[in-house]
């Protein structure tokens, strides 16, 4: 009994992996096998042919996402280096500032030197 159950177990589970293409393989070479009067040993070569292809299609799937996060990785790296810049400008920009303060302060102050106010 527990055999069985194994084995309808694992059956179920190979039957599971099959793609579209492999499925749509298999009903062709059972039509294929009824047509010509034979049983049908669930081998046939339209279903090794979709199960290649649904090999192919998961794979090209699989590189196409591959593709996608690492255009994504691109795409965070240049939002940081671009925070980094603008970081850095901001500081100078405030260095400037600063500057530019400290020097209209220091004419003012000559100014009113000159002027004595």
């Amino acid at each position: 009994m527990r055999i069985t159950i194994i084995v309808l177990t694992s059956t179920l589970a190979l039957m599971a992996c099959s793609g579209p293409k492999q499925k749509a393989g298999e009903a062709q070479d059972q039509a294929a096998a009824n047509a010509a009067g034979v049983a049908y040993n669930r081998n046939g070569p339209n279903e090794r042919l979709g199960e290649a292809q649904d090999k192919a299609d998961r794979a090209a799937a699989k590189a196409r996402n591959a593709q996608a996060d690492a255009l994504k990785q691109q795409g965070r790296e240049i939002k940081s280096a671009a925070d980094a810049k603008a970081d850095k400008l901001e500081e100078q920009a405030k260095a400037i500032r600063d500057t530019a303060k400290h020097q209209a302060y220091t004419r003012d102050k000559q100014a009113a030197n000159v002027t004595g106010r």
